[in-house]
């Protein structure tokens, strides 16, 4: 599963930002697309921060596993933080109309996209592996 490692992850979710924010700008223009720049921004750099908040919680929780509540503790107080301060973003864009909405809104979905994209992507690599016998084994299955 090396395409989702975590680099090629966040690799493929400024490659999906890029595409919506230049489509956006056609279909769109200029306001929607900066909706979608906003939005894939934040969404991208706060994936970014759930990332190294997680690996840095797992890390501690492998040197002194006897301080694994209060690094689990921790670890939920910076997720509330890193989510109250998203909703606060957000909520003053909208609210002081900065920003398209429905071009926020797409923003937004950057990340989910760039999952679900990569999720079907490995599908049809396991189901073509499976149609396709020369892959895998050299031992038919029958």
């Amino acid at each position: 599963m090396e395409l989702l490692s975590p680099r090629r992850l966040k690799i493929a979710n400024w490659v999906v930002l890029a595409i919506l924010v230049a489509v956006g700008y056609l279909v769109s223009g200029r306001e929607f697309a900066l909706g979608v720049l906003v939005g894939g921004l934040l969404v991208v750099v706060n994936f970014h921060l759930l990332h190294r908040f997680l690996k840095g919680t797992l890390e501690k929780a492998q040197v002194d596993p006897e301080s694994k509540g209060r690094t689990q503790a921790f670890f939920a107080a910076k997720q509330l933080l890193r989510f109250t301060g998203l909703v606060a973003v957000v909520f003053l864009l909208v609210r002081h109309g900065w920003v398209n909405v429905i071009g926020l809104v797409v923003g937004l979905s950057t990340v989910a996209l760039t999952l679900t994209l990569l999720g079907l992507n490995e599908a049809m690599k396991i189901k073509n592996k499976e149609a396709n016998p020369s892959h895998g084994t050299s031992h038919p299955l029958s």
